[in-house]
């Protein structure tokens, strides 16, 4: 009597069927007797389709964690921190490029266009910081990122020691240059 089958992929074209006798050795070791396990080949038939979703719904599967569901971390943030500050870095680039070549009269007359707007010491301070910031921070994460690649700094510590050093010396350095 055969009480479960077992079913296992073999290619793509068949699958192997192998049937077990409910009891140990029923017609195995027997001189003129039958075996214990019997194949038979039946042509693969693939699985119905369903949406990668439903599919998970339907096997029970919990859903991946997201952004949403975890605290942001410390090492999460400056590398968040530093594309961000990448993409303005390279937009202040870009502009000044654009800026050099299409500007008519050359930027010397935007920069008198500006300083003729008479503009109070702490608003241009201000300024500066805000423009700033995001090149001092992107030069003293990048030299950590630099260090990761040669293998240092990597101990969790020191991750965390090396990202509030980072924006400290920011912090520092942006405002000794806004000064300048």
């Amino acid at each position: 009597m055969i009480s479960k089958n077992v079913l296992y992929q073999v290619s793509p074209c068949l699958q192997l069927l192998t049937a077990y006798a409910t009891k140990c050795g029923a017609g195995g070791g027997k001189a003129g007797g039958k075996s214990k396990h019997s194949i038979r080949y039946r042509p693969y038939c693939p699985p119905p389709w369903k949406q990668h979703d439903i599919k998970n719904m339907d096997l029970n599967r919990p859903m991946s964690p997201h952004l949403t569901i975890y605290a942001p971390t410390l090492p999460a943030m400056t590398s968040i921190v530093q594309r961000i500050t990448g993409v303005i870095v390279l937009s202040y680039t870009l502009l000044l490029a654009f800026g050099t070549l299409f500007l008519p009269n050359g930027i010397d007359s935007y920069v008198s266009m500006i300083q003729s707007l008479d503009l109070s010491r702490l608003v241009i301070f201000l300024i500066k910081i805000i423009l700033g910031a995001p090149f001092v921070y992107h030069y003293f994460n990048g030299i950590r990122y630099c260090a990761w690649n040669a293998g240092k700094w990597l101990a969790l510590t020191d991750v965390f020691e090396t990202a509030k050093k980072s924006f400290i010396l920011t912090a520092v350095f942006t405002v000794l240059f806004a000064f300048l």
